[in-house]
């Protein structure tokens, strides 16, 4: 679970894989469900976010993603000025804090978008198949993809941020050092 204090309120940011649409023993019941393309017809990730002001619920909304499937870590979410910004399953989801209401959702990812970073005045989205720089409208500022999926697995790292480059290694070994702007470095 990812835990976010905003002014006098608590965001948390949690799977919940077994909500079910459409039944009445699902543990949360939402306000609003929102949902990437696809989603209604192919769920395959769930996260709840729930806004907590003095330890009561006040409000609380639920994303479905489709694609590949994601859990809630530590960088899977990220905080922007009044919103938040959901990595689920190949999308991102932009959720207005104040009232958790969607303000957009965009597919960056083939496949499965895995962490969110703030670079600059923007993000980059680590991606299964491709590494994105958006906007905080996302809008995507430029995409780069190798010559396979950005996956380890073993325990390195496949995906690391430093202050002015990325080092991105594929699931082959094949390693890649890119500057902000998308371009490989020398």
């Amino acid at each position: 679970m990812n835990r976010y204090l905003y002014n006098n309120l608590t965001i948390e940011v949690f799977n919940d894989s077994t909500f079910s649409l459409n039944s009445n023993d699902n543990l949360n019941v939402y306000k609003n469900i929102y949902f990437g393309e696809d989603a209604e017809r192919y769920p395959s990730s769930k996260h709840g976010i729930k806004l907590i002001e003095k330890d009561e619920e006040i409000n609380n909304c639920l994303i479905i993603g489709s694609g590949g499937g994601t859990s809630i870590n530590e960088n899977s979410s990220i905080l922007d000025d009044d919103n938040l910004l959901v990595c689920c399953s190949d999308s991102v989801f932009s959720i207005s804090i104040l009232d958790l209401k969607l303000n957009w959702v965009k597919k960056l990812d083939m496949a499965t978008c895995f962490k969110i970073f703030r670079i600059e005045n923007d993000f980059v989205v680590h991606g299964e198949l491709e590494i994105s720089r958006i906007d905080s409208f996302g809008n995507i500022i430029w995409q780069f993809g190798g010559a396979d999926i950005f996956v380890s697995l073993d325990e390195e790292d496949s995906f690391q941020l430093n202050d002015n480059h990325i080092v991105l290694k594929d699931f082959t070994g094949t390693s890649y050092m890119i500057d902000f702007d998308g371009e490989i470095l020398n």
